[in-house]
């Protein structure tokens, strides 16, 4: 039986994606719920296979390409035409599919772009609440709760900030890694005579 104990915001921040993102999920069926007391809960495990998963599509784009790569290796007497056409598509997807995993990410940073965005309207409401506020013992309590609120969502902008670099650096090393790929392609291709 399946724990429920993850709620849609450490899920969100569990997989490095947004709430919005988790009830898509949630809604195509991808994740299951439950929902208690007005709260939804998400089961542990089925994001921990989905984090899996994520980490698994970004290793093996790198190492299809790498592999396939080294390993195609073609006979002097091959076709150079037909040898070309093959390599020629190959690169044509993986190109492809970084382009997906860049729109991917793209989207990923946008989003979280946005809720910065939100915190930080936010914060300025709650500064000005602050800056409003009497300090007699009746408002006392409501100014701590508010400034804890403000601590809270700047911590929660600069985990995004840091998640935002976290994203930009690995879309960089993808598209080194693009790059290294088309070369040595490029290079085999010269290699075996097949342009040149």
């Amino acid at each position: 039986m399946k724990s429920y104990n993850l709620s849609r915001e450490k899920a969100a921040l569990e997989l490095g994606v947004s709430t919005r993102t988790i009830d898509r999920y949630v809604k195509s069926g991808k994740l299951s719920y439950k929902k208690i007391a007005n709260k939804v809960l998400l089961a542990n495990d089925e994001i921990l296979a989905l984090k899996q998963e994520f980490a698994q599509l970004h290793t093996e784009v790198s190492s299809e390409l790498i592999h396939e790569a080294t390993e195609k290796t073609y006979p002097v007497t091959s076709n150079p035409v037909a040898v070309r056409a093959d390599l020629d598509q190959a690169i044509e997807e993986k190109i492809d599919k970084f382009f997906l995993i860049f729109k991917e990410k793209d989207k990923m940073i946008e989003e979280k772009n946005k809720i910065i965005f939100v915190l930080q309207q936010r914060i300025g409401e709650l500064e000005t609440k602050i800056q409003s506020m009497i300090a007699l013992p009746d408002y006392n309590r409501e100014k701590q709760a508010t400034l804890l609120e403000k601590q809270k969502l700047e911590e929660r902008i600069e985990q995004l900030k840091t998640s935002i670099k976290s994203e930009k650096t690995k879309s960089f090393v993808l598209l080194i890694m693009a790059f290294v790929f088309i070369t040595l392609a490029l290079f085999l291709l010269v290699r075996y005579n097949i342009i040149g």
